[in-house]
This record gives structure tokens, C-alpha cells and sequence, in this order.
């Protein structure tokens, strides 16, 4: 470690300088130092002392700490995907809530569940988790559970969201520019402020989503789901390739596969011929809805009403029901009760 490149650090540092991507602090002492927030994008910590160093939201990202001694020190919330920790002395160290993905390399026997830090990976279990400001560019999040989560001022540029659960979510003052975000449930979410542009929101649940002020040129909507809670930006014309959701509303082929329509309200829609297939309707209520012809193959009908509604060559194989002997009585096919 040169001496003259610590010096020089620690000036930058106290002057404001943030970003030491890169920087080889190889062996460097740097024992108690406060280094919060600041962007150590693949610089090298390896064989380095820091102990009871902070580290608290630090981009780490493919950072080298082979063999340095992390005693006691404070990765809370850091980004530490695709970093080398192997050899490292992660005693007392405080890790909670630090990002970690697949590529990130730990000491052996540790545990980053135990230390309780956050994968980023798909199908990620990341409720009501604060991930405001972090750069998650391109990140691969499919069918992640990121209900209730902060992402307030969020980098998401490219990120792939498809199939994930953002009921409840903040999200806005986001960066979602080439989001994927097919099939995402962004019920009652808040994307206030957000940039859209390019994003695509095919088949997405925009139910209750608050999307006032977002900018969605060029986004594909194609298929996604609204009601008359969703709030689109001032002047949005909705474009008919959406699917407007309400008592009565004509959906009739409409492809609705693995949407979560929990507790909407379908009563008397016209779903004939509807692709439902492994959709979410628990407590859905669809009394005299007409589902002649559709594909409810493995949807959850749990705590669903279904009374009056027409059932006449629906495939309800393998669908969740609560007691078939409940529908008796109270659906119909070809006109009769069944």
C-alpha cells in the first residue's frame, strides 16, 4: 500500500470526493474509518485492516476483500454483489440489509441468511424492504416479492421485475427506463414521479397504482390491467389494449394467466373464453359472471364468489376450491343449476 495514495484518499475524502472506484488500498490501515456512502466499485481491500470500519451504504460492488480483517466493522445496507470477502474476518461484523447476489464470494462456512443480508436474485424474498437509492440497474428480480417495499428514487434502469410482486410498493422518482415488468402486480403501488419511458407493462396490474406524474412514452401496456383507482398522468389517454377491470366489464378472451386479482370486484363481467389459467382470485368476488369457455386451470378460488355465475366448459382442473359441494346450487351451466 503506497502511503502517498491513503494521504491522498483521506484529502479527496475530507474535500467531499465520493467516488474511489478502482483504488488499490491493498494492505492499507484504515482501522475506525468512517466510509459511509462512498462508491468502491472494484477497488482492492485485500490483506487490508478495517476493523470497526464504516462501510454503512457503500457501493461495493466487485470489491476485493481476500484476507482483510473486517472485525467489528459496519456493512449495513452496503452493495456487495460479485464482491471477494473469501478469507476475510467477518467477526462482529454488522452485514444487515447489505445486497449480495450469486457471484458474491464469502468466507467459508459463513452465512449471509443468519447475518441477515438481502439476495438479489429472482424469486428474491424481499417484502417491505428499504432498498430506496440503490442502483439496481439491470438487475434480474423475476417473480421477486418486493411488496411494501421502499424504492424511492430508485436506479431500475433494465431491471427485469416480470412476475414480481410490487403490491403496496413505493417506487417513486424511480428510473425504470426498459423495466421489464410483464406480469407484475403493482397493485396500490406508488410510482409517483417515475420514468417509464421504454418500460414494458404487458398484462401488469396497475389496479389502485398511483402513477400521476410518470412518464410513459413508449411503454407497452398491452393487456395490463386498470380500474377507476389506477391514476395515470395528467391527459393519459388509455389506450383500448388495456384491460379496464369492474363489475360488468367485458373481458370476454381477454388473457389474464397468473394475474393476482385478489378481492377484485368481477361480478357480472363477461370473462367467456378468458385465459385464467393459475390466476389469483382468492376472494374474488365473480357472482353471475359469465366464465363459459375459460381456462381457470389452477387458479385460486379460495373465498371466491362464484354464486350465479356461469360455468358451462370452464376448465377448473386443478383449481383451488374451497368445498366443491359449496358451488352446488349456486353456478350454472348451459343455463341450469348445477
Amino acid at each position: 500500500m503506497n502511503l502517498k495514495t491513503l494521504e491522498n484518499l483521506w484529502t479527496a475524502f475530507v474535500e467531499g470526493e465520493r467516488d474511489f472506484t478502482g483504488i488499490n488500498l491493498a494492505g492499507a490501515d484504515l482501522n475506525h474509518w468512517s466510509l459511509a456512502r462512498v462508491d468502491f466499485w472494484g477497488a482492492d481491500f485485500s490483506g487490508a485492516n478495517l476493523t470497526q470500519a464504516n462501510f454503512r451504504r457503500a457501493n461495493l460492488k466487485q470489491t476485493q476483500f481476500s484476507n482483510a480483517k473486517l472485525v467489528g466493522a459496519d456493512l449495513r445496507w452496503a452493495d456487495l454483489r460479485e464482491a471477494v470477502l473469501t478469507g476475510a474476518d467477518l467477526d462482529n461484523a454488522r452485514l444487515e440489509g447489505a445486497l449480495y447476489n450469486a457471484q458474491t464470494q464469502f468466507p467459508e462456512g459463513f452465512n449471509p441468511g443468519q447475518a441477515r443480508m438481502w439476495s438479489l436474485a429472482p424469486g428474491a424474498a424481499l417484502a417491505t424492504k428499504d432498498l430506496r437509492e440503490r442502483d439496481l440497474g439491470g438487475t434480474d428480480l423475476t417473480a421477486a416479492d418486493l411488496s411494501g417495499a421502499l424504492l424511492v428514487n430508485s436506479q431500475l434502469f433494465g431491471a427485469v421485475l416480470r412476475r414480481s410482486n410490487l403490491l403496496s410498493a413505493l417506487i417513486g422518482d424511480s428510473d425504470l427506463r426498459y423495466a421489464d415488468l410483464r406480469q407484475a402486480t403493482l397493485m396500490l403501488a406508488d410510482l409517483r414521479g417515475s420514468d417509464l419511458r421504454h418500460s414494458d407493462l404487458g398484462q401488469a396490474n396497475l389496479i389502485g397504482a398511483n402513477l400521476r406524474g410518470c412518464q410513459l412514452a413508449h411503454a407497452n401496456l398491452d393487456g395490463a390491467l386498470y380500474s377507476d383507482s389506477t391514476q395515470f398522468p395528467r391527459g393519459f389517454q388509455v389506450p383500448e389494449t388495456l384491460h379496464y377491470l369492474a363489475p360488468g366489464a367485458s373481458l370476454w378472451g381477454a388473457d389474464l394467466s397468473g394475474a393476482r386479482l385478489t378481492g377484485v370486484d368481477l361480478s357480472r363481467a363477461d370473462l367467456s373464453g378468458a385465459n385464467l389459467m393459475h390466476a389469483d382470485l382468492w376472494g374474488a368476488c365473480l357472482a353471475d359472471a359469465d366464465l363459459s369457455g375459460a381456462n381457470l386451470l389452477g387458479a385460486n378460488l379460495l373465498g371466491t364468489d362464484l354464486t350465479g355465475a356461469n360455468l358451462n366448459q370452464t376448465n377448473l382442473m386443478q383449481a383451488i376450491i374451497d368445498t366443491p359441494g359449496d358451488l352446488v346450487g349456486k353456478i350454472t351451466f348451459d343455463g341450469q343449476s348445477a
